[in-house]
């Protein structure tokens, strides 16, 4: 089994912490329709596909979020106390790691093997707590036997990962090049003609998500390369790219700006075209 280049492209989104269920997500339609624009007069096939758990997420917190709205005696801060559980209860699903986290993060991986066992270039776009999930589930799918072998493109199961607006360089995660996966092989090293895996990482500086920062004061990239050093990534066959990008809203606005920002829409170009042909 192998990834066929001549096939088309298909670009997942795993979306972030949300409010409503499934049916309210539709960020995959809005990429598609940017990335036509971006794409107009190229000969560069490609489709969107979404990934939700919301749903999953809404009935593990279910009973919290009635027993709390219940307790206030009034439909309005009823209403209220239900959307503030639903979005601190993602956060939490994501930090406990039992058995709802374990469950998305397998859901996601099934819905990347169903691309790979058709064939298909698959890049994943992820945005804010979707970050999380994708980084762990492409980190377990390289352990798995034959996937991600050194220098063929062609026998992983997504080609690129684009992140935005991600808290992944926060303490509050603990993720840093110490938990990804490496993939070259033990003493190899890494030369000019190696397949590395690209990973753009998009954030606005003065998003809160990303910088922790209530206030939305700036946001240092060191941060992230403190967590994510070139001199570690690279030599384990990760080619992490982080580019700060200035949305059209700031601070809290920052953090949905993504979806149609052109900057964000040219790294998701840039991984279909460069990378999406083997």
């Amino acid at each position: 089994m192998g990834v066929n280049f001549n096939n088309k492209s298909k670009v997942l989104i795993i979306h972030g912490v949300q409010t409503g269920d499934d049916q309210d997500l539709r960020q995959h339609e809005v990429i598609r329709k940017n990335l036509e624009k971006h794409l107009a007069g190229m000969d560069v096939p490609f489709e969107t596909d979404i990934f939700k758990y919301e749903d999953i997420n809404d009935e593990a917190s279910y009973l919290i979020k009635k027993v709390l709205a219940a307790m206030t005696g009034n439909k309005i801060s009823g209403w209220i106390v239900e959307q503030a559980v639903d979005l601190v209860g993602d956060v939490g699903i994501a930090l406990l790691k039992g058995d709802t986290y374990r469950l998305i993060v397998d859901s996601f991986k099934s819905k990347i093997m169903e691309s790979y066992e058709k064939e298909e270039p698959l890049f994943i776009v992820a945005h804010s707590l979707g970050t999380i999930y994708a980084f762990d589930a492409l980190n377990e799918l390289v352990n798995e036997d034959g996937f991600f072998q050194y220098n063929q493109a062609e026998t992983r199961p997504v080609q690129g990962l684009v992140t935005l607006g991600s808290p992944i360089a926060l303490d509050l995660f603990d993720r840093d090049w110490k938990k990804m996966s490496s993939l070259m092989p033990e003493g190899q090293a890494v030369d000019m003609d190696t397949a590395l895996f690209p990973w753009i990482n998009d954030w606005d500086p003065t998003d809160p998500v990303v910088s922790g920062s209530v206030a939305g004061l700036p946001w240092d990239e060191g941060k992230f390369r403190a967590r994510f050093p070139d001199d570690q990534t690279y030599s384990m066959g990760w080619d992490v790219m982080p580019r700060s990008i200035i949305t059209e809203s700031g601070h809290l606005g920052a953090h949905t700006a993504y979806w149609n920002d052109a900057d964000v829409c040219m790294s998701i170009r840039q991984m279909i075209v460069r990378y999406g042909k083997g």
